[in-house]
């Protein structure tokens, strides 16, 4: 009886040892460079949690599904213990809002958003009144807080591309005045699809749409001692100056 009881104390602390398996849901696609689908390089968030974790007892298997499908995931219990990323910009009572119900306390990066102009193009951006009358490049399924109440209203136009590579060819075609993106996303689909970037110029639209943080977000059932070691791993990343690398390097800097 002695020995059945510490085999069985034996199997339960093995189990218990055991690495955290996590399933890291993924967007297959528009969530590049954050997240990029069946190519060596995986993304900005991909890599800094790839490194975070390299040395803890935590491992994780990408599943990477469209948007809509992706938000549905997080609502079921089909992946118990997931991960992914998520922004206190982004919370709110809408479904897609449990992408970033918990989020890590620990911040990856901030992102800015730009106007992408042409850069021949005479224009100079001094408020949202510049952008009245005139056609501006939007994606598909993407809202823009600042932006989407004057299109409601019809002072500004938009054409909505499937893309990012679609919106950047369409301002080089002048089919609209600019492309809103964030400036990370825009820099890197320019290096990506081989545009020349002396093409574009990027000017700051912060005034419109503030900076914000991207963090990892996490189911409800994550432990908190999972999360906290991540955090502490992602805070010495940042301190040795890895995410700024990963972040330059998808940028083509």
């Amino acid at each position: 009886m002695f020995r059945v009881f510490v085999i069985l104390f034996v199997f339960l602390y093995s189990f218990c040892a055991q690495a955290q398996s996590l399933t890291y849901l993924a967007i297959s696609s528009q969530a590049e460079p954050f997240q990029i689908i069946a190519q060596p390089n995986k993304g900005i968030v991909t890599d800094i949690l790839a490194q975070a974790v390299q040395n803890l007892d935590i491992t994780f298997t990408e599943q990477a599904y469209p948007f809509m499908r992706y938000v549905r995931m997080m609502h079921t219990d089909h992946y118990p213990l997931w991960i992914s990323y998520g922004s206190p910009a982004w919370q709110g009572d809408s479904e897609i809002s449990i992408q970033s119900r918990h989020l890590s306390k620990e911040k990856l990066f901030d992102v800015t958003h730009v106007l992408v102009v042409k850069a021949d193009r005479d224009f100079n951006f001094y408020s949202i009144e510049a952008l009245f009358g005139k056609t501006v490049i939007t994606l598909n399924g993407f809202s823009y807080p600042g932006l989407d109440e004057y299109v409601a209203t019809s002072e500004i136009d938009t054409l909505a591309v499937r893309s990012h590579e679609s919106a950047l060819r369409a301002i080089d075609n002048s089919r609209g005045i600019a492309f809103i993106a964030m400036k990370t996303r825009a820099l890197y689909t320019i290096s990506e699809a081989g545009l020349d970037r002396e093409k574009f110029k990027l000017i700051d639209f912060s005034s419109i749409i503030p900076p914000y943080p991207i963090h990892l977000s996490y189911s409800s059932t994550v432990t908190e001692k999972t999360k906290l070691s991540i955090d502490k791993a992602i805070a010495e990343l940042k301190g040795s100056g890895k995410v700024d690398q990963i972040i330059k390097f998808y940028q083509g800097i």
